[in-house]
């Protein structure tokens, strides 16, 4: 029988997820780190945590963590590497956060978008209503205008073998197969978020934006180069002044949203 895409399978896990190098983890969450610093976002949710290699890295700093995925495997790897985090097994489409119980949300490696945009916009709506007013979303999401570019076919040769990978876009979703050297394969599929559709999504909610960037560099923006692009958000209204007086530390300014918003 056909897998269910996002289903993320062990062997996925196993070739994708366990390489992941140390430093792109701790790069990772330095940037966390900076846009939510202790003591102000200590109480953290990391959604669709997989194996937990965030929480433990923002344990290890201070933070009080929960990770949440669907996963049983990788939830049940995240809770035997310990590290000073606690996990939750649930699909986030179930999740119901009490209001205002988290500083924090992250939602990293490009695990937001699954569904369709009737339930991605609900499970944003309700992730925010689980924040402080002032506390912060920060996504790790895939870029549209990358992947505009780099669809069709490709090989990764990997120690396990190759993996034959295709990617095209319907509209505004992103589907991928990958097909393993044994002969099983598995479907994904995102839908892509522009910066302006994704900060249009999140005001809808009630967040407001803060940073738009790629690479997980501040000073660097969303361009067709690279597949991934961040974003910050605050569950707060912030007046013009605050924002003003805060641009020159990386904060996105009310000239650079009018120009997403034409992308």
């Amino acid at each position: 029988m056909r897998p269910e895409p996002n289903e993320y399978s062990r062997q996925w896990f196993e070739i994708f997820h366990m390489g992941i190098s140390e430093a792109r983890t701790m790069q990772e969450t330095a940037f966390v780190c900076h846009r939510a610093p202790l003591p102000y976002f200590r109480k953290v949710v990391d959604v669709c945590c997989g194996m937990g290699r965030h929480a433990r890295a923002l344990s290890g700093r201070g933070y009080s963590v929960i990770g949440i995925d669907r996963n049983d495997d990788a939830i049940a790897k995240a809770r035997a590497l310990a590290g000073g985090s606690s996990y939750l097994n649930s699909d986030i489409r179930d999740y119901r956060p009490e209001s205002g119980a988290f500083d924090l949300v992250i939602i990293m490696s490009q695990s937001f978008g699954y569904f369709d945009a009737t339930t991605n916009r609900e499970v944003l709506g309700r992730l925010a209503a689980g924040l402080r007013e002032g506390g912060r979303v920060i996504l790790d999401l895939w870029s549209p205008e990358f992947f505009a570019v780099h669809q069709g076919d490709r090989e990764l040769k990997l120690p396990r073998g190759v993996v034959r990978e295709h990617k095209h876009i319907e509209g505004d979703r992103l589907f991928v197969q990958l097909d393993y050297p044994d002969g099983y394969s598995e479907q994904f599929e995102w839908q892509l978020f522009s910066p302006a559709k994704m900060i249009s999504m999140a005001k809808s909610v009630g967040l407001m934006p803060l940073l738009v960037c790629t690479d997980f560099d501040e000073a660097t923006s969303p361009s067709p180069t690279n597949p991934r692009v961040q974003f910050v958000f605050e569950r707060c209204c912030v007046s013009s002044t605050t924002r003003q007086e805060e641009s020159a530390s990386g904060v996105i300014t009310e000239k650079q949203i009018a120009e997403f918003r034409h992308r």
